[in-house]
Protein backbone atom coordinates (compact mmCIF):
# COMPACT_ATOMS: atom_id res chain seq x y z
CA UNK A 1 0.00 0.00 0.00
CA UNK A 2 1.22 3.60 -0.62
CA UNK A 3 1.79 5.96 1.79
CA UNK A 4 -0.94 8.47 2.46
CA UNK A 5 -0.64 12.12 3.18
CA UNK A 6 -2.33 14.55 4.92
CA UNK A 7 -2.86 17.49 7.32
CA UNK A 8 -4.20 18.90 10.47
CA UNK A 9 -5.28 21.88 10.04
CA UNK A 10 -5.89 24.70 12.80
CA UNK A 11 -9.22 26.14 13.59
CA UNK A 12 -8.13 29.04 16.39
CA UNK A 13 -6.07 31.30 17.18
CA UNK A 14 -4.78 33.56 13.87
CA UNK A 15 -6.88 31.14 11.41
CA UNK A 16 -10.53 32.05 11.60
CA UNK A 17 -12.64 30.26 9.24
CA UNK A 18 -11.91 32.00 5.83
CA UNK A 19 -8.07 31.00 6.55
CA UNK A 20 -9.04 27.34 6.99
CA UNK A 21 -11.13 26.89 4.06
CA UNK A 22 -8.10 28.15 1.85
CA UNK A 23 -5.45 26.23 3.59
CA UNK A 24 -7.65 23.26 3.30
CA UNK A 25 -9.37 23.60 0.02
CA UNK A 26 -5.59 23.96 -1.35
CA UNK A 27 -4.61 20.35 0.28
CA UNK A 28 -7.83 18.70 -1.65
CA UNK A 29 -6.82 20.72 -4.98
CA UNK A 30 -2.54 19.37 -4.17
CA UNK A 31 -3.54 15.86 -3.63
CA UNK A 32 -3.27 15.25 0.11
CA UNK A 33 -5.48 12.61 1.37
CA UNK A 34 -6.86 13.29 4.86
CA UNK A 35 -7.40 16.62 6.38
CA UNK A 36 -8.01 16.96 9.75
CA UNK A 37 -8.69 19.20 12.65
CA UNK A 38 -9.13 19.00 16.90
CA UNK A 39 -12.53 19.07 18.07
CA UNK A 40 -12.50 21.45 21.31
CA UNK A 41 -14.68 24.10 23.29
CA UNK A 42 -10.81 25.94 23.74
CA UNK A 43 -7.04 24.94 24.40
CA UNK A 44 -4.64 25.87 27.05
CA UNK A 45 -3.66 29.42 26.82
CA UNK A 46 0.40 28.68 25.85
CA UNK A 47 -1.73 26.93 22.64
CA UNK A 48 -2.41 31.03 21.77
CA UNK A 49 0.89 32.18 22.58
CA UNK A 50 2.18 29.53 19.48
CA UNK A 51 -0.20 30.30 16.97
CA UNK A 52 -1.78 33.84 17.75
CA UNK A 53 -4.49 34.91 19.43
CA UNK A 54 -5.62 36.26 22.59
CA UNK A 55 -5.34 33.72 25.60
CA UNK A 56 -7.92 35.65 26.79
CA UNK A 57 -10.45 34.83 24.69
CA UNK A 58 -9.55 31.25 23.47
CA UNK A 59 -11.30 30.80 20.37
CA UNK A 60 -12.06 27.62 19.04
CA UNK A 61 -14.65 27.16 15.72
CA UNK A 62 -16.52 24.10 16.00
CA UNK A 63 -14.99 21.14 14.47
CA UNK A 64 -17.66 19.50 12.67
CA UNK A 65 -19.42 22.24 11.60
CA UNK A 66 -16.38 23.67 9.60
CA UNK A 67 -15.74 20.27 8.34
CA UNK A 68 -19.28 20.08 6.94
CA UNK A 69 -18.73 23.16 5.10
CA UNK A 70 -15.57 22.15 3.61
CA UNK A 71 -17.27 19.21 2.87
CA UNK A 72 -19.31 20.91 0.43
CA UNK A 73 -16.14 22.56 -1.19
CA UNK A 74 -14.17 19.59 -1.70
CA UNK A 75 -14.23 16.34 -3.92
CA UNK A 76 -12.47 14.11 -2.52
CA UNK A 77 -10.36 13.90 0.28
CA UNK A 78 -11.19 12.60 3.68
CA UNK A 79 -12.58 14.81 6.45
CA UNK A 80 -12.66 14.27 10.23
CA UNK A 81 -11.49 14.67 13.85
CA UNK A 82 -8.18 14.25 15.60
CA UNK A 83 -9.85 13.87 17.71
CA UNK A 84 -13.37 14.11 18.85
CA UNK A 85 -13.57 13.28 22.88
CA UNK A 86 -16.67 11.58 23.19
CA UNK A 87 -17.17 12.09 26.46
CA UNK A 88 -17.63 15.69 25.97
CA UNK A 89 -20.97 14.54 23.50
CA UNK A 90 -24.18 12.58 23.63
CA UNK A 91 -22.98 9.82 21.87
CA UNK A 92 -26.16 9.74 19.40
CA UNK A 93 -25.98 13.15 19.09
CA UNK A 94 -22.19 12.46 17.62
CA UNK A 95 -23.78 9.32 15.38
CA UNK A 96 -25.94 12.09 14.00
CA UNK A 97 -23.27 14.86 13.07
CA UNK A 98 -21.14 12.27 11.63
CA UNK A 99 -23.31 10.47 9.84
CA UNK A 100 -24.49 14.08 8.27
CA UNK A 101 -21.18 15.01 7.62
CA UNK A 102 -20.61 11.75 5.50
CA UNK A 103 -23.49 12.40 3.63
CA UNK A 104 -22.71 16.20 2.31
CA UNK A 105 -19.29 14.98 1.58
CA UNK A 106 -20.17 12.00 -0.44
CA UNK A 107 -18.62 9.59 1.78
CA UNK A 108 -15.87 10.86 2.69
CA UNK A 109 -16.18 11.88 6.74
CA UNK A 110 -13.93 10.08 9.16
CA UNK A 111 -14.57 9.79 12.98
CA UNK A 112 -11.09 10.18 15.23
CA UNK A 113 -12.08 9.59 18.87
CA UNK A 114 -10.39 9.79 22.46
CA UNK A 115 -11.63 9.89 26.20
CA UNK A 116 -10.31 13.65 26.42
CA UNK A 117 -6.75 15.39 27.84
CA UNK A 118 -7.32 18.95 28.71
CA UNK A 119 -9.17 19.00 31.87
CA UNK A 120 -9.90 22.34 32.58
CA UNK A 121 -11.96 22.27 29.54
CA UNK A 122 -14.36 19.46 31.03
CA UNK A 123 -14.82 21.78 34.03
CA UNK A 124 -15.48 24.61 32.63
CA UNK A 125 -18.55 23.40 30.63
CA UNK A 126 -19.69 20.89 33.33
CA UNK A 127 -18.57 17.45 31.82
CA UNK A 128 -17.42 15.08 34.48
CA UNK A 129 -13.96 14.42 33.76
CA UNK A 130 -12.92 11.41 35.93
CA UNK A 131 -10.10 9.29 36.12
CA UNK A 132 -8.84 7.77 32.54
CA UNK A 133 -10.00 4.42 33.05
CA UNK A 134 -13.22 5.72 33.41
CA UNK A 135 -12.97 8.15 30.35
CA UNK A 136 -12.19 5.21 28.24
CA UNK A 137 -15.10 3.53 29.63
CA UNK A 138 -17.82 6.12 29.04
CA UNK A 139 -15.51 6.72 25.37
CA UNK A 140 -16.27 2.64 24.07
CA UNK A 141 -19.98 2.84 25.59
CA UNK A 142 -20.62 5.92 23.42
CA UNK A 143 -18.56 4.17 20.63
CA UNK A 144 -20.75 1.11 20.69
CA UNK A 145 -24.01 3.10 20.51
CA UNK A 146 -22.70 5.23 17.72
CA UNK A 147 -21.79 2.25 15.59
CA UNK A 148 -25.10 0.43 16.62
CA UNK A 149 -27.17 3.47 15.71
CA UNK A 150 -25.02 3.60 12.45
CA UNK A 151 -25.65 -0.34 11.81
CA UNK A 152 -29.55 -1.41 13.19
CA UNK A 153 -32.75 -0.08 11.74
CA UNK A 154 -33.08 0.93 15.72
CA UNK A 155 -30.61 0.90 19.19
CA UNK A 156 -31.46 -0.25 22.36
CA UNK A 157 -28.56 0.11 24.88
CA UNK A 158 -28.29 0.10 28.74
CA UNK A 159 -24.74 0.62 29.94
CA UNK A 160 -23.12 2.29 32.86
CA UNK A 161 -22.77 5.73 31.40
CA UNK A 162 -25.35 5.93 28.43
CA UNK A 163 -28.91 4.46 27.70
CA UNK A 164 -30.76 4.53 24.59
CA UNK A 165 -34.61 2.61 24.27
CA UNK A 166 -35.56 1.32 20.62
CA UNK A 167 -33.57 4.52 18.82
CA UNK A 168 -33.58 5.22 15.16
CA UNK A 169 -30.99 7.34 13.43
CA UNK A 170 -32.09 7.77 9.21
CA UNK A 171 -30.26 9.07 7.30
CA UNK A 172 -27.37 6.52 7.45
CA UNK A 173 -23.58 7.08 6.77
CA UNK A 174 -23.02 6.59 3.14
CA UNK A 175 -19.77 4.69 3.46
CA UNK A 176 -20.38 0.80 4.64
CA UNK A 177 -20.37 -0.29 6.92
CA UNK A 178 -19.72 3.01 8.43
CA UNK A 179 -16.95 5.65 8.14
CA UNK A 180 -13.41 5.05 9.39
CA UNK A 181 -13.39 5.04 13.03
CA UNK A 182 -9.41 6.37 14.65
CA UNK A 183 -8.37 6.97 18.00
CA UNK A 184 -6.11 9.70 19.10
CA UNK A 185 -3.11 8.34 21.65
CA UNK A 186 -0.62 5.46 22.60
CA UNK A 187 -1.81 4.04 25.91
CA UNK A 188 -2.61 0.16 26.11
CA UNK A 189 -6.08 1.19 26.05
CA UNK A 190 -6.15 3.40 23.78
CA UNK A 191 -4.55 0.93 21.45
CA UNK A 192 -6.45 -2.08 22.58
CA UNK A 193 -9.46 -0.45 21.76
CA UNK A 194 -8.45 0.66 17.95
CA UNK A 195 -7.80 -3.04 17.43
CA UNK A 196 -10.98 -3.54 18.62
CA UNK A 197 -12.90 -0.83 16.47
CA UNK A 198 -10.63 1.13 14.96
CA UNK A 199 -9.72 1.62 11.54
CA UNK A 200 -6.50 3.77 12.20
CA UNK A 201 -4.19 5.27 15.07
CA UNK A 202 -3.07 9.19 15.29
CA UNK A 203 -0.25 9.15 18.11
CA UNK A 204 0.94 12.63 19.34
CA UNK A 205 2.40 15.33 16.95
CA UNK A 206 6.18 14.94 16.63
CA UNK A 207 6.41 12.00 18.71
CA UNK A 208 10.33 10.76 18.07
CA UNK A 209 11.12 7.98 16.20
CA UNK A 210 11.94 5.55 18.87
CA UNK A 211 9.27 6.31 20.26
CA UNK A 212 6.77 5.73 17.34
CA UNK A 213 8.42 2.43 16.90
CA UNK A 214 7.26 1.37 20.24
CA UNK A 215 3.60 2.94 19.69
CA UNK A 216 3.68 0.58 16.30
CA UNK A 217 5.33 -2.83 17.84
CA UNK A 218 2.52 -2.45 20.71
CA UNK A 219 -0.40 -1.80 18.31
CA UNK A 220 0.46 -4.83 15.96
CA UNK A 221 1.37 -7.38 19.05
CA UNK A 222 -2.39 -6.09 20.33
CA UNK A 223 -3.71 -7.01 16.33
CA UNK A 224 -1.52 -10.43 16.98
CA UNK A 225 -3.24 -11.03 19.92
CA UNK A 226 -6.62 -10.15 19.05
CA UNK A 227 -6.37 -10.20 16.05
CA UNK A 228 -9.16 -10.91 12.92
CA UNK A 229 -9.16 -7.57 11.26
CA UNK A 230 -7.41 -5.05 8.58
CA UNK A 231 -4.22 -4.25 10.36
CA UNK A 232 -4.93 -0.93 12.13
CA UNK A 233 -3.32 2.17 10.01
CA UNK A 234 -0.59 4.20 11.33
CA UNK A 235 -0.73 7.88 11.39
CA UNK A 236 2.41 9.72 12.99
CA UNK A 237 2.21 13.64 12.24
CA UNK A 238 5.34 16.43 12.01
CA UNK A 239 4.65 19.86 12.86
CA UNK A 240 5.23 22.85 10.18
CA UNK A 241 7.48 24.45 10.12
CA UNK A 242 9.91 22.99 13.03
CA UNK A 243 9.46 19.54 12.80
CA UNK A 244 9.66 19.09 8.93
CA UNK A 245 12.57 20.96 8.74
CA UNK A 246 13.82 22.53 5.79
CA UNK A 247 13.02 22.18 2.17
CA UNK A 248 15.92 20.34 1.78
CA UNK A 249 14.96 17.98 5.00
CA UNK A 250 11.52 17.35 3.36
CA UNK A 251 11.75 13.84 2.10
CA UNK A 252 14.32 12.40 4.59
CA UNK A 253 11.85 13.38 7.20
CA UNK A 254 8.83 11.94 6.08
CA UNK A 255 10.53 8.27 4.83
CA UNK A 256 11.96 8.37 8.02
CA UNK A 257 8.27 7.51 9.26
CA UNK A 258 7.30 5.55 6.10
CA UNK A 259 10.37 3.25 7.06
CA UNK A 260 8.74 2.17 10.24
CA UNK A 261 5.57 2.01 8.96
CA UNK A 262 3.53 4.49 8.36
CA UNK A 263 0.95 4.80 6.24
CA UNK A 264 -0.45 7.87 6.63
CA UNK A 265 1.86 11.02 7.41
CA UNK A 266 0.17 14.72 8.46
CA UNK A 267 1.94 17.66 8.58
CA UNK A 268 0.20 19.30 11.54
CA UNK A 269 0.37 23.48 11.23
CA UNK A 270 -1.59 23.84 14.84
CA UNK A 271 1.64 23.66 16.54
CA UNK A 272 3.20 26.96 15.76
CA UNK A 273 2.24 29.84 13.62
CA UNK A 274 3.10 30.28 10.42
CA UNK A 275 1.18 32.79 7.90
CA UNK A 276 -1.26 31.68 5.62
CA UNK A 277 0.27 32.51 2.27
CA UNK A 278 3.62 30.62 3.81
CA UNK A 279 1.38 27.64 4.92
CA UNK A 280 -0.12 27.48 1.19
CA UNK A 281 3.39 28.08 -0.48
CA UNK A 282 4.23 25.05 1.65
CA UNK A 283 1.28 23.01 0.46
CA UNK A 284 2.22 24.05 -2.94
CA UNK A 285 6.21 23.11 -2.84
CA UNK A 286 5.54 19.74 -1.08
CA UNK A 287 3.09 18.52 -3.00
CA UNK A 288 5.35 19.37 -6.34
CA UNK A 289 8.99 18.02 -4.92
CA UNK A 290 7.53 15.11 -2.31
CA UNK A 291 4.13 13.66 -3.15
CA UNK A 292 5.25 12.24 -6.40
CA UNK A 293 8.36 10.41 -4.79
CA UNK A 294 5.30 8.20 -2.98
CA UNK A 295 2.80 8.12 -5.43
Amino acid sequence: MKPLFGIHAPIHGSYGYWSFLELSSMADEMGFDYLTVGDHFFLPSETYARIGGDPAKPDKLDAWSVLSALAAKTERIRIGTRVSPIPFYLPSRLAKIVATADIISGGRAILGVGAGWHKDEAIAYGVKWGSHKERMERTLEGLEIILSLWLNEKTTFKGKYYQVLEAPLWPKPLQKPHPQIWFGGSSNAIINAAVKYGDGLFPLTDTPIEKLVDILQRLREAERKHGGKKPVMFAPAISYPSGIGKKSEWTSNIENCIRIGANLVLIDFTMEYAPLNEAKLFLKEFAKEVLPSFR
